[in-house]
């Protein structure tokens, strides 16, 4: 496998971290569970991304990869079981129907998990042979897809309040941005699945594969970015647009 590979990955970890870091203290400022839940994710995903790269440069002391590519394994399906809670406490909190959605999300991800590991699967990076990558796989994809119809759907509506003069820009402007990261990290599994599916058959990470999953991840992040910190500039011309339509 060539270094030059996992560059996205290896960039998307380290702004996963930032992410996280900034996460938790706005969430231990605000004392926001949807915010330290996020973050807490991040650290994870984070760290999945960090013993992933540490598992490649380990590959000449096998029993010290073995050990490396199952916490990495651990910590990302951690990340997704903690994300899969997210859209509950930002959309649906209470809600009967979301909470056993979120819950059978963590339990489906946890699963496979789990079985993957039983079956030797240690990475989770054979889903074609490995059958329980897919229930990994579709925890992952239900918790973007979730997101961005949530996003989208408050926007809609928001968006009829602002013309109305009961809702602020900017609330409604966020709404749109959770539609389009929750669009992003939906892509971006899809793409997993080509990456994974090329590596089964060439024995290779694909460079450009693994870069558009770093470029899609960041994205994502970029909308998350503009959510939770966003830029003064940003902000009026968010209100500028709106004051003219």
């Amino acid at each position: 496998m060539e270094a030059s590979a996992y560059i996205g990955s290896m960039f998307a970890g380290l702004v996963y971290l930032v992410f996280a870091v900034r996460l938790l203290r706005l969430g231990v400022r605000t004392w926001s569970t949807s915010e330290l839940l996020l973050g807490l994710a991040f650290v994870f995903w984070s760290l999945y991304y960090g013993l992933w790269v540490v598992s490649i440069l380990s590959r000449g002391r096998p029993e010290l990869d073995v050990q490396i590519a199952i916490a990495a394994h651990v910590a990302g399906n951690l990340a997704v079981a903690c994300f899969a809670f997210f859209p509950l406490l930002v959309f649906r909190r209470g809600s009967t129907w979301a909470t056993w959605s979120a819950i059978g999300i963590a339990a489906c991800v946890i699963t496979g998990l789990v079985g993957s590991i039983a079956v030797g699967d240690l990475e989770g990076t054979d889903p074609l042979a490995n059958l329980w990558w897919w229930p990994e796989w579709l925890g992952e994809i239900a918790t973007g897809v979730w997101i961005g119809a949530e996003g989208f759907h408050h926007y809609g509506m928001t968006r009829r309040r602002v013309w109305l003069g009961l809702c602020e820009p900017i609330v409604a402007h966020r709404f749109l941005l959770w539609g389009l990261a929750g669009a992003f990290w939906t892509l971006l599994d899809f793409v997993v699945v080509g990456q994974y599916v090329d590596f089964w058959a060439n024995q290779n990470w694909s460079v450009a594969l693994d870069g558009l999953v770093g470029c899609l991840e960041v994205a994502a992040l970029a909308m998350v970015w503009l959510i939770y910190f966003t830029p003064d500039t940003y902000l009026r011309r968010i209100n500028a647009a709106a004051n003219s339509a």
